[in-house]
């Protein structure tokens, strides 16, 4: 599933079509209204953590592209379209995505505060939120997309790992510090990932995520599905602290 920063850069791909007026629309998305789109032009272009926004004259399209979703700018996939454009000087196709009509200003619908890639983002309210369920496992907590919108499986895994935090911790365990680094980190990794998107080096700076090996520790890196929704977890058990209650370390 792709990360907030992967919005981002795609709607950095995509700029460049702002202005432009759509010439075709076609799809089996079904709540998009293809003959009303064109004509339209496109005037803004933004995101929401795991969202992005395609703003037109008189109606925003808001694409999700959940677990498999592709996108191809001037060019196509191998996959069912689900929203094709044509502006007037190029395409953009989406594949295997959730493609939503938004007709409310975007400002009434989403709480910024939370997008953690957005300057409105607040690490404070973050931080009440997670300990608002203090049971929780951390590696559950940090994918929560109303408290840190924009963190996928890769960030959550990489930041537990650099703060040295083990995805079976409860939420209420992490003393206050720790946690508010980890949610910093989160942060932080979010914009390094669209460095690393930009430049083509997202596969060479992982340190866990996807890892055979820990470089602290050179033992074997765990991968196991935990969690509510059994998302993968990579982890070191040597050094990241589980925080459990009377836990001993």
């Amino acid at each position: 599933m792709p990360e907030g920063p992967q919005m981002v850069f795609l709607k950095e791909q995509a700029e460049p079509f702002i202005g432009q007026v759509v010439v075709q629309a076609e799809g089996r998305a079904g709540d998009i209204p293809f003959d009303e789109l064109k004509g339209q032009t496109l005037t803004s272009i933004s995101t929401f953590g795991k969202e992005i926004f395609f703003g037109f004259t008189d109606l925003t399209i808001r694409i999700h592209l959940r677990f498999f979703g592709k996108y191809a700018i001037n060019g196509t996939a191998n996959r069912e379209l689900e929203l094709g454009l044509e502006l007037d000087e190029g395409t953009i196709n989406f594949y295997a995505c959730e493609c939503r009509l938004l007709r409310e200003p975007l400002e009434e619908l989403y709480d910024w505060s939370t997008d953690i890639m957005n300057p409105a983002f607040d690490p404070d309210q973050a931080l009440r939120k997670l300990y608002n369920k203090p049971d929780r496992l951390i590696c559950d907590a940090l994918l929560d997309q109303s408290i840190l919108a924009g963190v996928g499986n890769g960030i959550k895994n990489e930041a537990l790992f650099r703060q040295r935090v083990h995805p079976e911790s409860r939420v209420g365990e992490i003393p206050e510090p720790v946690l508010r680094s980890l949610v910093e980190e989160c942060v932080q990794l979010s914009f390094d990932y669209l460095d690393w998107k930009r430049e083509g080096t997202t596969a060479d700076q992982w340190q866990a995520y996807m890892r055979k090996q820990c470089p602290r520790d050179h033992i074997p890196i765990r991968k196991e599905k935990v969690g509510k929704d059994g998302r993968p977890c990579y982890f070191c058990d040597k050094c990241q602290r589980l925080y459990l209650p009377d836990a001993i370390w």
